[in-house]
């Protein structure tokens, strides 16, 4: 009897349990609905706006701070182009006086030989011809030629030319005297 006694109670306790779990399900609120597509869109906006407005500010924020870096660019880069500029004209100086020595050449040269001088009117050959014609690489000064050096590069070049002295005595004078056509 204690068995069937205990058997009952035990049904009892949950019949009673389970009328008390109904009541609870049915005291529950519903399960919430999906609201709708408006609700959903409208959400959207107002975080789409709000990121619109975050990167807005920080946009200019950057451009605030990148314009203040190029001005301190631009600040030394004008306070090293001044320098640069006189030192630009200091070297323009210098080169215009180096051009000077160089461009000024004397109006003949006179070339002792046992055959009578020669004359060579110089600065009409460097304004024509250049200083490389005839010095080649060197440095333009004076310079030695032998004879044969002499031939082939002054009788040389007005052959080809087809202009200037070619024969001994239009070359070699017994009085020096500046040579037309040279």
């Amino acid at each position: 009897m204690k068995k069937n006694l205990c058997i009952a109670m035990m049904m009892a306790t949950l019949v009673l349990w389970g009328c008390s779990q109904e009541k609870k399900q049915a005291e529950a609120p519903p399960p919430a609905t999906m609201p709708p597509v408006e609700q959903a869109m409208d959400k959207a906006k107002e975080a789409t706006g709000a990121v619109a407005k975050q990167v807005k500010k920080t946009t200019g924020a950057v451009e605030k701070k990148v314009e203040k870096q190029i001005a301190a660019v631009e600040e030394k880069v004008a306070a090293t182009a001044v320098p640069v500029k006189e030192k630009i004209g200091e070297i323009a100086d210098q080169v215009k006086a180096a051009a000077a020595k160089l461009t000024t050449t004397v109006e003949s040269v006179t070339i002792d030989n046992k055959n009578g001088k020669v004359v060579l009117p110089h600065k009409k050959h460097a304004e024509a011809y250049g200083c490389a014609v005839c010095h080649g690489d060197k440095k333009p000064g004076p310079q030695k030629l032998g004879k044969d050096a002499a031939h082939a590069l002054c009788q040389g070049c007005h052959k080809e030319k087809k202009s200037g002295p070619t024969s001994c005595n239009q070359c070699h004078q017994k009085k020096a005297k500046s040579l037309e056509g040279c």
